[in-house]
């Protein structure tokens, strides 16, 4: 029969930031291959989020309502337009690009963690 640990103990005191520390560099790697652009808006959403992360926030609703994401996003979106007067002609290619990168970092992430 297994013996019972106390709770204090199976939290392997710290180890679980160690084992995420190489997804952060893995996610930090994939960035750097996003465009100039898309680079500059992720800048920009994580600053938002940083600010929105409080207690309370939308953020962690179970159910976060489609109007406050929208209203972050235009003031994001808004920001964005006063800082650079002509966006770039192939958004829709740095869109793809990114997103691609994104979904790239999530795949090696979950294969990493599944062996």
């Amino acid at each position: 029969m297994e013996e019972k640990k106390p709770f204090y103990k199976t939290a392997e005191k710290g180890k679980f930031y160690m084992r995420e520390a190489p997804a952060e560099e893995e996610k930090s790697l994939m960035r750097t291959y996003y465009p100039k652009t898309a680079g500059m808006i992720q800048a920009m959403v994580e600053d938002a989020c940083d600010r929105l992360d409080y207690e309370g926030s939308f953020l962690y609703d179970e159910y976060p309502d489609k109007w406050s994401i929208e209203r972050a996003c235009q003031r994001m979106e808004s920001r964005m337009e006063m800082q650079t007067q002509s966006v770039s002609e192939n958004l829709l290619g740095e869109f793809i690009r990114t997103l691609f990168c994104q979904e790239m970092y999530q795949r090696r992430c979950r294969r990493k963690r599944c062996r």
